[in-house]
């Protein structure tokens, strides 16, 4: 056997190693510009809101989802409608209605609250605010609301009378982070409709300038945090630099920590030139027209044989789009569910019809689970040097983390890598492959990425060997749960992906 020939494994084995360190960089850059492009859209957008004079707290209030649980609290029911929420009372009683609290509330430089509402008849309308989970609520009640045609009604939260449950006097909290409730006494049978929720300045705030208001563009994050918590009092929209060169981790840390001194901050990457920009959601129709393009790709594609490389397009472009398009926040964006969904649908078509498969789902020997499972102490030991300690997870969620492991790792591993296979080049690239689009199916979470990818890099591997699917989606599972319980809200932030990673 020639040098060459002895050194191949060797060079293929380098390269191998050089790809995946080089993927690795990669997932975390693509993760940094993500997350600094929703920071500059997001300091747009709120510096073009303040230059309308348009509120930076508002609930359009339009269907039962759009309310906290999607209900009222009480004996009361809620209906969507073209013009605002109808909630009608069963028995005169008090309910509540939750706003979502998706950021924290100025108060103290936005303490207007205007609600555009009518009810049937005159009704009685009471404010529940409570800045903090641990902190007591305070309760003002406004004066009564007439019966008529909708009109907008103001409230000085200033000039209420806050007191707590046991009547205590209660200062108005400068900023609320935790909840807003509507508390409503109706007679029996009559009805509420809320259109609108604002809150609004009783005069135009100063713009922060180019300038930033504090710079935490140097220094460990540790001194970034002492720094935030020891900075002088700030105008109601000061104007923050963030480290350049900090983690997707660190930025949102600190801005979610910012937010909770400075509600109205505007939060950036040092360097980054403030413009102001409209919200740039769309047409709903753009959205449908591209599921269609997509679902008739589908179709087209059906009627015929396809190279390998349209088969991985076609399945990983749905939840890409989800996922990686951020098309996943508070509410899934519809047609990018459908392609999600149609997705699942063409790779089990696809599936069936090359059966039978050259996979199995439960293990046949001993090494094809111990091999999987050889992660689990690694998972388990993450937390130990790194997180928090364990917190044990609920069992319906592990329970379903289960199946849906299962989901993930058949289209991973059944369907991506098998068809990656039949390109030149052995094992690497359906490795590597299956690796990346896992990772980037867990956008823009950087640090829950490379995890991903690791982990998934080992996974794919012991599927080429043992073609069992079941040991690896438990082991997914198991980890998952292990690394969720340990080192979320530590190293990582959370195990949320897409735009649901922001909130």
């Amino acid at each position: 056997m020639s040098l060459g020939a002895r050194l191949l494994p060797a060079v293929r084995a380098a390269g191998f190693v050089l790809a995946a360190a080089l993927l690795l960089l990669g997932l975390r850059a693509l993760a940094g510009w993500m997350v600094e492009n929703h920071l500059r859209h997001e300091a747009g957008r709120e510096l073009h809101a303040l230059q309308a004079g348009q509120p930076l707290w508002r609930w359009s209030l339009r269907q039962p989802r759009d309310l906290v649980a999607g209900r009222a609290f009480g004996n009361a029911t809620v209906q969507g409608g073209a013009t605002g929420l109808k909630v009608s009372s069963r028995d005169g009683k008090t309910f509540e209605l939750g706003l979502p609290v998706m950021r924290p509330m100025d108060l103290a430089h936005w303490p207007q609250l205007w609600l555009v509402m009518r009810v049937s008849k005159a009704a009685q309308l009471s404010l529940v605010v409570q800045p903090q989970a641990q902190a007591p609520a305070c309760v003002a009640q406004t004066d009564a609301i007439p019966a008529g045609d909708a009109a907008t009604f103001v409230f000085d939260l200033r000039k209420l009378d806050w007191r707590h449950a046991d009547s205590s006097a209660c200062a108005l909290p400068a900023t609320v982070a935790y909840l807003f409730r509507l508390r409503v006494q109706l007679p029996a049978g009559e009805t509420l409709e809320l259109r609108e929720a604002s809150l609004v300045a009783e005069r135009p705030v100063r713009l922060p300038g180019a300038a930033p208001t504090v710079d935490l563009s140097a220094g460990r994050e540790i001194d970034l945090l002492e720094q935030v918590t020891a900075a002088p009092t700030m105008p109601a929209v000061p104007l923050v630099w963030l480290p350049r060169d900090g983690s997707v981790e660190t930025w949102l840390q600190l801005r979610d920590r910012l937010r909770g001194l400075w509600p109205a901050a505007i939060v950036v990457p040092a360097g980054t030139v403030l413009t102001p920009m409209a919200d740039d959601t769309g047409p709903a129709w753009v959205g449908w027209a591209v599921c269609v393009a997509y679902l008739l790709l589908m179709l087209y594609a059906a009627r015929r044989e396809i190279h390998p490389a349209w088969d991985v397009l076609l399945v990983a472009a749905g939840p890409l789009w989800l996922i990686a398009g951020l098309q996943w926040g508070l509410h899934a964006s519809a047609p990018a569910v459908t392609a999600f969904v149609a997705a699942l649908v063409w790779a089990a078509w696809r599936e069936i019809r090359q059966r039978p498969a050259d996979w199995h789902w439960l293990g046949g020997k001993a090494t094809d689970w111990l091999a999987p499972l050889a992660l689990l102490p690694v998972a388990g030991g993450l937390p130990i040097l790194l997180g928090h300690g364990f917190a044990a997870p609920e069992w319906r969620h592990a329970f379903l983390y289960v199946g849906w492991a299962g989901l993930q790792q058949w289209l991973m591993l059944a369907v991506v890598l098998r068809r990656l296979e039949r390109w030149p080049g052995g094992s690497a690239l359906p490795i590597l492959g299956a690796a990346t689009l896992f990772a980037l199916l867990h956008a823009p979470n950087g640090a829950l990425m490379q995890l991903c990818f690791l982990a998934e890099l080992w996974w794919a591997w012991c599927f080429l060997r043992s073609r069992r699917l079941l040991p690896i989606a438990l082991a997914h599972a198991g980890c998952a749960l292990l690394v969720e319980s340990g080192l979320s809200g530590a190293v990582l932030r959370s195990l949320e992906v897409s735009a649901r990673f922001f909130l």
